[in-house]
């Protein structure tokens, strides 16, 4: 990251740019809803899309060659479909994964549905054990399956098994790897302090550690099945 340090911090700060002018077109637009204005903010929403791939590819490249130029930004645009249907399997799959907890914990406030609305179910202990399996299994199943974007640049591969390589290189790490989240967002919490300017340096850091985890795990991965 060091090497590319400018790079990056240019590549920051166009983002950031981008994301400001197209938040200002969205809320002139929220305004007056219509046909134009949503297809205006789906599609500003799948341009960033875009952009977050164009950054894993530019780790990608400064990881595999120490190459990498601004070209690469919108370099992956086109495997941006795959990418919105990947998602979406993986939203379904943590939601499913944290089903029962939704299905326990509404029969546990069900007697009394006024404690929704004031929160006041959080209070009680008998919640603990519903919030609980809708966290851990939610949390366990986002780290075993995060790293689906990623096969889909690298290796380009189809929806489903970018979903299944994640789930096999992460076998056996989910402990190493809630660690390593746990503190990367703590990163991302303190560089937030400094009017969020440290999001410039913080963020291109968690997108080089976790590209770097990648090719680790993908690599072990291998070597383990050969």
């Amino acid at each position: 990251m060091k090497n590319h340090l400018g790079l990056w911090i240019f590549i920051m700060l166009l983002i950031i740019g981008l994301n400001l002018f197209l938040s200002n077109i969205q809320d002139a637009l929220l305004g007056s809803i219509s046909s134009h204005s949503i297809l205006f903010i789906i599609s500003a929403y799948l341009f960033q899309m875009g952009l977050n791939l164009g950054m894993i590819k530019i780790a990608l490249n400064i990881n595999n060659t120490n190459q990498a130029t601004i070209k690469d930004l919108i370099g992956s645009f086109y495997m941006l479909i795959p990418y919105v249907f990947a998602t979406i399997i993986f939203l379904i799959t943590i939601f499913i994964a944290a089903f029962p907890g939704i299905i326990l914990l509404f029969i546990s406030i069900s007697s009394d549905w006024t404690a929704i609305a004031t929160l006041e179910w959080m209070n009680s202990g008998t919640m603990f054990i519903p919030v609980l399996l809708i966290l851990v299994p939610a949390a366990y199943v986002s780290i075993r399956l995060q790293y689906y974007d990623y096969f889909l640049i690298d290796s380009e591969c189809s929806v489903l098994a970018s979903i299944i390589n994640s789930a096999k290189i992460t076998k056996g790490y989910v402990g190493e790897l809630f660690l390593l989240g746990a503190i990367l967002s703590v990163i991302f919490l303190i560089s937030i302090i400094p009017l969020g300017a440290g999001l410039i340096i913080s963020i291109p850091l968690g997108i080089m550690v976790n590209t770097s985890v990648y090719q680790k795990l993908k690599k072990q991965s291998l070597k383990t099945n050969q």
